[in-house]
């Protein structure tokens, strides 16, 4: 057999200890109290209901919750009431055209003004009247930038050059 080493014969003393400890004090808890203080007793039976003042399970009606505040309930993550409805609403903004979907690259003045455009698709050199993806008419090729017209809509754009950074 193997022998007990001293700090594991500690270790079960502690735990006997503890357990007889335990063990008295919750017998303790059971016992009722010899003789109390009479102030004590007296406070004892004005501070806690007769059981007669309880009406216990056998009560037949209960009193309602009180109605909460708006603010109580919106505390409580309810939905404040709606509000009234607006006597004229506003009209909704005109839609408006997309982003153009090319950038920039250059600019060419061989006889006649091109622009080199380019996305993640394709790339595209345009002048005054091509269409560029079904839905823009380039309507010029400026110094400055290019003037769209998006056509679904029939709205002009001007789409300015970066200028190089110096």
């Amino acid at each position: 057999m193997k022998k007990t080493a001293p700090r594991q014969l500690a270790l079960f003393g502690a735990l006997g200890l503890s357990l007889v400890a335990t063990a008295w004090v919750s017998r303790e808890d059971e016992a009722e109290p010899v003789a109390a203080a009479p102030r004590l007793a007296a406070a004892t039976a004005k501070a806690t209901p007769a059981a007669a003042d309880w009406p216990g399970p056998a009560a037949s009606a209960r009193a309602d919750w009180p109605a909460l505040d708006p603010q109580a309930r919106a505390a409580w993550g309810e939905a404040p009431p709606a509000p009234p409805p607006a006597r004229a609403e506003a009209a909704p903004a005109p839609p408006g055209a997309p982003p153009f979907p090319y950038q920039f690259v250059g600019r060419m003045t061989d006889p006649l003004p091109r622009a080199v455009l380019n996305s993640v698709q394709r790339s595209a050199v345009v002048a005054a009247g091509d269409v560029v993806d079904g839905q823009w008419r380039v309507d010029a090729v400026e110094a400055g930038g290019l003037r769209l017209t998006y056509l679904p809509l029939g709205l002009a754009q001007f789409i300015p050059f970066a200028r190089p950074s110096a």
